[in-house]
């Protein structure tokens, strides 16, 4: 029986902090230059498209979570193979998303500290709020983020009293045409962050209102869609699109720039702060749903005081030997992420729906 019981308004705020977390902090969709914003808003498009999927294969099964109902469409040997697969792709995430964000720290305010006392650190606080329960990271989520929209808000206001932003670095839009949008849009922003949403699977059965949940699931999809899309406008236009590209935190750099009067400046921590925030979410629901999909694929909840300390482990030990530095790490996000990503968050999810659709029509027509 199942313990944690989410709100809708609790579901939709982790999703956008989701969402949103490491999206803005090394920028999304500037392959695409000054129409990044284009290839964002098509994602979007598609994430939905995609949560739509997981939310049908959800359906069919509406007390089962991802790693159970797997099961249930294709087989106990194939469907415990997929958990273990996706069980295995969330701690690969979570470990990628835990090296992001300790050279984020390790680059801005914690010179000279061992990356894996930085690592160290943070899982201890994702792995006791994952021992806590999801409830009490949706709880927490939901007094985060009002202060994070409120800071949010007022950075981009200080951004345009500052007369930082240049028209000229968003145009000509379309200089290249469609293909490099659509080269961006697939599969790099469609998997990242919008198909990432299927770790929310997991979650599904904890919503004590189904249907009010999943639709503050789509809306959660619109609006860290419109806010990933302001963020990285905002970022090209004031950095220009190369430098934009080239900048490890182009959203520290713009926010650097800001000064008002010579009172309002220096405004980098604070937002240092709002992103490691948005950080500590996304990398607590990966890693919560890698531990939580296990217990269940299991059926031990009772084990996962002993999982969660043995799957941190490996989490830092791999986000500390993935690369030797941030620029070596940031090269092989995406080769990676596109290998795993594209497979995983799309065909796999899309190949579901086919078995699952036409299961029902041989049901149907054996009935008949």
């Amino acid at each position: 029986m199942i313990q944690n019981k989410i709100q809708p308004i609790q579901f939709f705020v982790l999703m956008v902090l989701f969402e949103v977390g490491s999206a803005v902090v090394v920028g999304l969709g500037l392959e695409a230059k000054q129409d990044a914003w284009i290839a964002i808003l098509l994602g979007m498009i598609g994430g939905l498209v995609l949560f739509s999927l997981y939310v049908y294969l959800y359906l069919q099964f509406p007390t089962l979570s991802l790693t159970n109902f797997l099961e249930k469409i294709v087989g106990k040997l194939i469907g415990r193979t997929l958990a273990i697969v996706y069980i295995c792709l969330f701690l690969y995430i979570t470990a990628r998303l835990l090296r992001t964000f300790s050279d984020l720290l390790l680059t801005t305010v914690l010179y000279g500290t061992p990356i894996v006392a930085v690592a160290i650190l943070i899982m201890l606080v994702v792995s006791y709020s994952c021992y806590l329960g999801f409830e009490v990271i949706a709880r927490t989520a939901e007094i985060f983020f009002p202060w994070v929209m409120i800071f949010s808000f007022l950075f981009i206001l200080f951004v345009f009293i500052s007369g930082l932003p240049k028209l000229e670095n968003l145009q000509p839009v379309l200089e290249a045409g469609w293909k490099p949008i659509f080269q961006t849009v697939y599969p790099t922003i469609l998997s990242f962050p919008f198909g990432e949403t299927l770790v929310f699977a997991i979650f599904f059965p904890y919503l004590n209102k189904q249907k009010e949940g999943i639709v503050a699931g789509f809306i959660a999809i619109i609006i860290s869609g419109v806010i990933i899309t302001t963020a990285t406008t905002i970022m090209i236009s004031v950095l220009g699109p190369f430098k934009a590209l080239i900048t490890p935190f182009p959203l520290l750099e713009t926010i650097e720039k800001i000064n008002v009067g010579e009172v309002f400046n220096r405004l980098d921590p604070i937002a240092l702060i709002l992103l490691i925030i948005g950080g500590y979410f996304k990398i607590t629901i990966f890693f919560c749903g890698a531990v939580e999909g296990f217990s269940s694929l299991i059926n031990k909840p009772n084990l996962k005081k002993f999982t969660i300390p043995l799957m941190a482990a490996v989490v830092i030990t791999m986000s500390i030997l993935m690369a030797s530095n941030y620029v070596e790490h940031n090269k092989n996000i995406k080769p990676i992420a596109n290998l795993l990503h594209a497979p995983l968050f799309i065909a796999i999810p899309l190949l579901l729906v086919v078995i699952v659709i036409i299961k029902k029509k041989i049901k149907q027509k054996n009935k008949k």
